[in-house]
């Protein structure tokens, strides 16, 4: 039956990938769709694309943050396997930054998951493992791996509660895609109890930790670049609220609680940097004053300071929560998950999420037990905020016990890669 599945999925592939380009077409995210003719190439495995004799390391990664957590262990896998690495990310932002990592030699968008493409690009680049990174399961690039004689591992392993029922609709397919995975490397252990109610062989399964607390980065880049630009904005002084990785609904609370809370600054990063014209739209409608990060200039001169600056580049997401008193972690009020919360915490910085922490939940549920986190919503997110700027010690307090908490995650590469080394071993026995 899974095979089945499989099979109707590649008949109605070609009509998916045209829907989703329509629908990027009438998106706020159209820009995506920019570089789309240079783009099919790689998509569709066209041309020889830089073959590595001997065969490769294929990791494969979402997007961006997926791509910056498995640096650690791809460095070490190259020198325990004695071979160059390959990366393919389904992401042009997340091929981008992989672009700068030196350790990656290859680097690819990931073809699309059409089984002829993928047996194609298999034939080009010969890899000789595959590690997916996180949660990127595409059917037919682990089947055609499996079909064509390549291990395929899952590293830094992520799924939810609310994934794992998705996958039980398609239950025969799923247990399918299992059946041809080898090592299972899960961030927590019920993540690993989800994969062995959906099939998987408990003896495949390593809870192992997330990777991307391994490079939480205690001294970001371009501090003094954001110190300049705070400055030009007249900010010197004032309480500065740090909101990454932000979506509409969570800029809709966001732009609520400045109103509430005029002495307070604020600092709004969307997830998504092409909704960045729709946030500025938004901040225009509601009479705020704003200002937008690609077009201060050092020494900017404002009649009156803006009271929320608008974060439309990338790499500077670090600089700004440390920059901040307190951190809001976005994906959380909207529907989304969470994004990283150890990423401000690791700077000693309170953390605001809310409820929908299902992405990162051990993290979450650490924060908010030892104090370094608190629980926000539409209605309190200005209450609480002002709660923490009026009590400097509780706000030390918070910001030391977030520090803490975050140190205690770490390790998680080192464990990955015993756990490979224990699978190649049982593999030759």
């Amino acid at each position: 039956m899974g095979y089945i599945i499989l099979l109707l999925l590649n008949l109605i592939a070609p009509l998916a990938g045209a829907g989703v380009i329509l629908f990027f077409l009438f998106s706020s995210r159209r820009n995506l769709l920019k570089n789309l003719r240079t783009e099919l190439g790689q998509r569709f495995a066209f041309g020889k694309g830089g073959r590595v004799p001997g065969g490769c390391i294929w990791l494969h990664a979402a997007s961006v943050g997926e791509v910056r957590s498995c640096v650690g262990v791809t460095r070490l896998l190259k020198v325990y396997y004695s071979r160059p690495a390959l990366i393919t990310c389904t992401t042009a932002a997340g091929r981008a930054v992989a672009q700068k990592e030196p350790v990656f030699d290859i680097v690819a968008l990931a073809p699309a998951d059409f089984y002829p493409f993928i047996k194609k690009f298999i034939k080009i680049y010969k890899p000789f493992r595959l590690f997916i990174i996180e949660s990127d399961l595409w059917p037919n690039m682990i089947t055609a791996c499996a079909n064509n004689g390549v291990p395929v591992g899952i590293i830094n392993g992520r799924l939810s509660r609310r994934s794992a029922g998705r996958y039980k609709l398609l239950w025969p397919l799923f247990k399918l895609v299992l059946s041809k995975i080898s090592l299972i490397c899960t961030q927590t252990e019920d993540i690993a109890r989800l994969y062995a109610e959906l099939g998987a062989l408990r003896r495949k399964i390593r809870v192992c930790g997330n990777m991307k607390y391994d490079i939480l980065n205690e001294d970001p880049p371009r501090q003094s670049e954001t110190a300049a630009r705070l400055a030009a904005l007249g900010w010197a002084g004032a309480p500065i609220i740090a909101c990454g990785s932000t979506h509409e609904e969570e800029e809709r609370v966001i732009i609520a609680a400045a109103k509430k809370l005029p002495a307070a600054k604020f600092i709004i990063a969307p997830r998504h940097l092409e909704r960045a014209g729709q946030t500025a739209q938004m901040l225009k409608e509601s009479g705020i004053g704003y200002a937008v990060l690609s077009k201060i200039k050092e020494r900017g001169v404002f009649n009156k300071p803006p009271q929320i600056l608008l974060a439309d580049a990338m790499g500077w997401l670090g600089a700004f929560y440390k920059a901040a008193a307190i951190v809001f972690v976005g994906g959380s009020i909207s529907r989304r998950g969470g994004h990283n919360f150890l990423e401000a915490a690791v700077l000693g910085r309170p953390v605001l999420l809310g409820r929908y922490y299902y992405n990162a939940p051990e993290a979450a549920q650490k924060l908010l037990a030892e104090g370094g986190g608190f629980l926000v919503d539409a209605d309190n997110f200005a209450e609480v905020v002002d709660k923490l700027l009026k009590q400097p010690a509780a706000l030390q307090n918070a910001a030391s016990a977030a520090g803490l908490a975050a140190q205690s995650f770490k390790g998680a590469t080192d464990k990955t890669l015993s756990a490979i080394k224990e699978y190649e071993r049982n593999a030759k026995t």
